[in-house]
């Protein structure tokens, strides 16, 4: 037997056991897949909550459905942030796609010295790669939507994110953090061309790491004053190994390598 479509809604649709779907989700199920009343349906608030609800009534102002079976998903892994250079044409919703699929928890697009790209309306670029991130969300099966904040610029992110880095092995300054893996703090990782520290070592020295934030860069990577500053920060200038990736490339291979490691 196949498995219900599925959807997100917003937990304000949510009414004790019962929920009304409207929107573009409302077209497309009346529509495209010519559901009736009686048929299930998979519906995800985005924040890990899952119902499958049975179809009572379609109008063409909403589909009612009755709760069936309620139930709580988490996600698995560690909470990964990608601060990604904003890339050329396509690119940047092709990476927003991938990252989705991957497990990313949020992007940030980033205007670094090499970003070529100039974006003229925020807001509908913004919006664009919010959809896309739904749809992928969707498509993979993830319980949760990662968030596409606002556009930044590569220092202010640097200087107002509150990244704290994690501790050296062995090294114990308090506050409920486990030196040894990491546990509590942030891991931050920027892969860069002149990186020598292989990710691998870095993702198995700390294992624990809840939280992990990855920069990369545009076309034409990083320059050396932002590859340093973010060092000072505390960023573990990472190798991916000796080829060089395009940024489309390098981000699915981070993320894949963080997956591998923390799966």
């Amino acid at each position: 037997m196949p498995k219900p479509p599925r959807f997100f809604i917003d937990p304000s649709q949510v009414a004790g056991s019962s929920i009304t779907i409207a929107g573009d989700d409302l077209r497309h199920i009346r529509t495209v897949l010519r559901k009736e009343a009686g048929e299930l349906l998979t519906l995800l608030d985005g924040q890990g909550v899952e119902y499958t609800v049975r179809i009572t009534d379609i109008r063409k102002d909403g589909i009612s459905t009755d709760v069936i079976e309620r139930k709580e998903r988490s996600r698995q892994g560690p909470s990964v942030t990608l601060g990604q250079g904003i890339a050329k044409a396509d690119k940047m919703d092709w990476i927003v796609q991938k990252a989705t699929e991957l497990g990313v928890s949020s992007i940030i697009p980033l205007v670094t010295e090499r970003t070529i790209v100039k974006v003229k309306d925020e807001e509908k670029r913004i919006g664009r790669w919010q959809r896309i991130a739904r749809e992928a969300a969707m498509q993979s099966g993830r319980p949760d939507i990662p968030m596409v904040h606002e556009i930044m610029s590569y220092r202010d992110f640097l200087a107002r994110t509150p990244l704290n880095p994690p501790l050296a092995r062995g090294e114990d300054k308090g506050g409920g953090s486990d030196a040894s893996t990491g546990k509590g703090r942030p891991l931050l990782l920027i892969p860069w061309e002149e990186g020598t520290q292989p990710i691998k070592e870095v993702l198995r020295s700390y294992p624990a790491a809840e939280t992990i934030v990855v920069l990369i860069g545009p076309e034409g990577g990083f320059s050396l004053d932002e590859a340093d500053l973010a060092r000072e920060k505390g960023f573990h200038a990472v190798s991916l190994g000796p080829n060089i990736l395009r940024t489309e490339t390098a981000a699915v291979a981070v993320l894949s390598m963080i997956g591998y490691e923390r799966s």
